[in-house]
């Protein structure tokens, strides 16, 4: 069981890293697309703690508490700079002189996709510790209790939430703007929903809307 749940959780990591990294590449371009002010900033932040991650990750010993605080040090770039991309896009769609709409409506929507990748990465990291903790398999504080928890019935007893678990948690939050599968627990689970909440609703309500708008002139 031991190797199991330690194959399983490298698993994890990689699929999470890959995400990491696919928002930074988003990151680069969706900055270059808004000609934001030192544009340069804040990707190549991500980029370094990214780098970061990777390397202690092959490190031989105890690096998890390292990577932890790599990971909230990441995520919390990503989610600024989402922030400020949205304040750039929303800018753009109502002071530039002739915004396009189809471009608004790309960028718009990669926004969207890149706030529902971070804050699966936000989730992932800060639910019950973090992944090593969650793959421990020991009594957790969880900050997100999914139904699989409470069901002993259709789920073992020592099921973990993996990364597509906070994934789904997140693209459900950025359509319904609340929780619909796990239940934020903790005071920090229902901040960071509720900011998720947000952005996503100020891209969707405020910059895309706007989009069509232009579309129909």
């Amino acid at each position: 069981m031991a190797i199991e749940s330690r194959r399983k959780l490298a698993d994890d990591e990689r699929f999470a890293t890959g995400v990491a990294i696919g928002i930074v590449v988003c990151q680069w371009w969706i900055v270059e697309e808004l000609r934001m002010p030192t544009r340069w900033a804040l990707p190549a932040a991500a980029t370094a703690l990214v780098a970061a991650i990777v390397f202690v990750s092959v490190i031989p010993g105890q690096a998890a508490h390292m990577r932890r605080l790599l990971r909230l040090g990441l995520v919390s770039v990503l989610v600024f700079a989402n922030i400020l991309n949205l304040l750039a896009l929303t800018a753009q769609a109502f002071f530039d002189a002739n915004p396009g709409s189809t471009e608004l409506l790309v960028t718009g929507g990669v926004l969207w996709v890149m706030n529902v990748l971070a804050f699966a990465l936000a989730y992932w990291v800060i639910d019950a510790g973090g992944p090593e903790a969650r793959g421990a398999l020991g009594p957790l504080r969880y900050d997100f209790v999914f139904p699989q928890q409470t069901d002993d019935h259709n789920a073992p007893a020592d099921w973990r939430a993996t990364f597509g678990d906070y994934l789904y948690l997140a693209f459900t939050g950025a359509i319904a703007f609340g929780p619909t599968d796990a239940m934020p627990y903790t005071r920090r689970a229902k901040a960071v929903m509720a900011i998720e909440g947000a952005i996503a609703l100020s891209i969707l309500g405020v910059v895309i809307a706007r989009a069509v708008s232009l579309a129909g002139n």
